[in-house]
């Protein structure tokens, strides 16, 4: 078994790389127990019956921030680091080539969406899941979007789970320097957001926010996890902040104590979740780029605000920041195809599971296939992807 094999805890069986993929792409055959397909989706995709819109709305269910520790601790609920006054032009450093761990599946590889769990059981405590269909990450989402879509794309690979009808899809990456390193030409996005926006009180030592979303894809009930990288509201008048913003500012806890370890009970806190209205993406280019560049990312986070930083060498000038939330109807008109192909997509990943008796699952998309497929392999993991005492208290 190899190194970057996924959990060891409770694995049974032999793992079996396929031959015939490229050595670099080994990594991806680490857990699957034999070459049997249980399923395999070909493109093109036949797409669902049912639209997609985001007009049907959407439900936070939960958020926490990522605390700098060396244990996996985490702030329930989250905020994102607020976006300040800043005068312009500025320079700022290039990024190093690492960056701070705040992925779930980097933190807690034992069960990436425990943190998600423990914040919708603190945060939402009448929530159930079983009326969910799909638990997934942005990240996971746009990859099967882009294979939807006919986009040449690296080969991926996604672990799944079947939770009574609820299936999670879990991001699998090659390395963990890979969820939190980026490339070697990281450019200036990390130190550019660092300069742009602050904590808030009591969250100063937060590495990262991340919430999730319930809302419809067609016929499919989802919750979307991903991350937020700024909190944004529109100035009531000029040199102050909006009132709706400055209260929740002022009721946000400052004792240290909310931090609480991603593994222990959660108790509920009487500081205020973010909205939704205020998540913002904030982007860098060397060269002008336009909004529907990161739609797909915007569209998945039902992210209304998108802050783009123009730059030459690392400085910047002032940044154009896009109501990306009128956007989303035309976008989704656009790609509305697409967009039906991926909750069939979806669909057909659930059924796959359910046809080896829910046991876990390993989807494999080979870039060096002659044909695009993604083809659905069983695990030699036998492990919950839910802790015991959660399921009970987030499935009925």
């Amino acid at each position: 078994m190899g190194k970057n094999e996924y959990p060891r805890k409770g694995e049974t069986g032999k793992c079996h790389p396929d031959p015939t993929s490229p050595w670099r792409d080994a990594w991806m055959w680490e857990t699957v127990i034999d070459s049997r397909v249980i399923h395999c989706v070909n493109h093109p995709v036949e797409p669902s019956d049912s639209m997609v819109s985001s007009a049907t709305g959407y439900e936070l269910v939960g958020s926490y921030n990522w605390k700098a520790s060396q244990d996996p601790k985490i702030y329930i609920p989250g905020f994102a680091a607020v976006l300040q006054e800043v005068s312009f032009p500025i320079t700022v450093p290039e990024d190093q080539a690492t960056r701070s761990m705040n992925d779930s599946t980097a933190r807690v590889p034992e069960c990436s969406f425990e943190p998600l769990f423990r914040a919708t059981a603190s945060m939402n405590p009448s929530f159930r899941f079983d009326e969910v269909d799909i638990l997934v990450n942005r990240n996971s989402l746009r990859k099967l979007l882009d294979f939807c879509r006919g986009r040449r794309q690296d080969s991926f690979r996604i672990n799944l789970y079947l939770v009574h009808r609820t299936l999670i899809i879990e991001r699998c990456e090659k390395t963990v320097s890979k969820l939190i390193g980026g490339s070697q030409n990281s450019g200036w996005g990390r130190n550019f957001e660092r300069t742009l926006t602050r904590y808030p009180p009591g969250l100063e030592d937060s590495t990262a926010h991340q919430r999730a979303l319930r809302y419809q894809l067609g016929d499919l009930t989802c919750v979307v996890r991903f991350e937020v990288d700024a909190c944004y509201e529109r100035k009531v008048e000029e040199g102050g902040t909006s009132q709706s913003l400055a209260r929740a500012m002022s009721r946000l806890q400052t004792d240290d104590s909310q931090g609480r370890n991603a593994s222990a009970s959660q108790q509920p806190t009487q500081r205020v979740p973010m909205a939704q209205a205020n998540a913002a993406e904030i982007k860098t280019a060397a060269r002008r780029k336009t909004p529907g560049a990161y739609m797909p990312q915007l569209w998945f986070g039902r992210t209304p605000w998108l802050i783009l930083g123009q730059h030459t060498n690392g400085t910047f000038e002032k940044p154009r920041i896009t109501d990306t939330a009128a956007q989303f109807a035309s976008w989704e008109e656009t790609h509305q195809l697409d967009l039906r192909k991926l909750a069939a997509v979806l669909a057909q990943l659930r059924e796959a599971v359910r046809e080896n008796g829910g046991k876990v699952c390993i989807a494999i998309h080979e870039k060096a296939t002659e044909t695009s497929n993604i083809k659905v392999y069983p695990s030699c993991v036998a492990k919950e992807a839910v802790p015991e005492k959660l399921k009970g208290e987030l499935w009925s």
